[in-house]
């Protein structure tokens, strides 16, 4: 297998080549262990959130809006949206630990590796997207543009937390320092692969609903039972594809944090050399 440097400087368009690169070369070790860890429960939490749905809709119909029907709506649906969530932690962890075995020369990564300090990592990204989700709302608040300011200086903390096994505060201290220069550098590869895995998930997902309206309304008069069946299994797929399609942005991210560290560093050992051979 054609080893992919990690720790390289890439311009804008060799970190997309390389994000889909990376995928390519570590298909069946990074995949294996997607499908182990994070399969079993999106599939849960899909069909967790669309049964909420379902039965929402067949209440509809039934024209029943009683307390059980609504509090079994949002049980179902909040408890799919939580398994969720932590589905999106769980693949950021496989993604960032199978990269820093990479980075580290490991060639034959089993899924047991991908398990190494699973608590710490876990619980660690928990605390740092919360501490990330409550900057961004209070920036969010301040005029919106402080939001989305602050969500990118710390958008690579979860790499760094993972990939240097940094502690909990250097990480978020070291996002923030790292993107210093390269703000707009990292908010316009955040864009372009959240637009491409959009575009990604929208040509699986949409085929799917069109069959669904089609089914439905073939008789002339829409059957809202069947809607609301049709309705759940869709969408459970459709939450099945954006959870797999969710490690790109993530091998992205990581990608990103090589190249600026890189850089940094590279400039730092330049500027090192240069004031070694002036005083000489």
């Amino acid at each position: 297998m054609k080893n992919l440097v990690l720790r390289q400087s890439r311009d804008f368009g060799d970190i997309l080549s390389a994000t889909f690169t990376y995928l390519r070369l570590h298909f069946k070790t990074l995949g294996k262990g997607l499908l182990f860890f994070s399969l079993p429960v999106i599939i849960i939490s899909g069909v967790l959130i669309g049964s909420g749905f379902g039965d929402s809709f067949a209440a509809s119909e039934a024209g029943l809006s009683e307390p059980e029907e609504l509090g079994a709506f949002f049980f179902k649906f909040f408890s799919g949206l939580i398994l969720l969530m932590l589905t999106f932690v769980v693949i950021t962890q496989i993604v960032f630990k199978h990269m820093q075995l990479v980075d580290e020369g490991v060639e034959d990564i089993d899924v047991n590796m991908l398990l190494e300090d699973f608590s710490r990592n876990f619980f660690g990204l928990i605390g740092i997207y919360i501490v990330i989700g409550v900057a961004t709302t209070i920036g969010i608040m301040l005029f919106i543009i402080p939001g989305i300011f602050i969500s990118v200086k710390l958008s690579l903390a979860p790499a760094i937390y993972i990939i240097e096994e940094e502690e909990f505060g250097e990480a978020l201290s070291k996002s923030w320092e790292v993107t210093r220069d390269y703000w707009w550098f990292t908010f316009g590869v955040n864009i372009v692969v959240s637009i491409i895995v959009n575009f990604a998930s929208n040509i699986v997902i949409f085929p799917m609903y069109i069959i669904m309206m089609v089914v439905v309304f073939a008789s002339g008069e829409p059957d809202m039972n069947l809607f609301g069946t049709l309705f759940s299994v869709m969408y459970g797929l459709s939450m099945i594809t954006v959870g797999l399609l969710y490690c790109i942005p993530v091998i992205s991210q990581a990608l990103v944090y090589f190249n600026l560290d890189e850089r940094k560093s590279g400039a730092t050992l330049t500027s090192k050399i240069d004031s070694l051979a002036g005083n000489n």
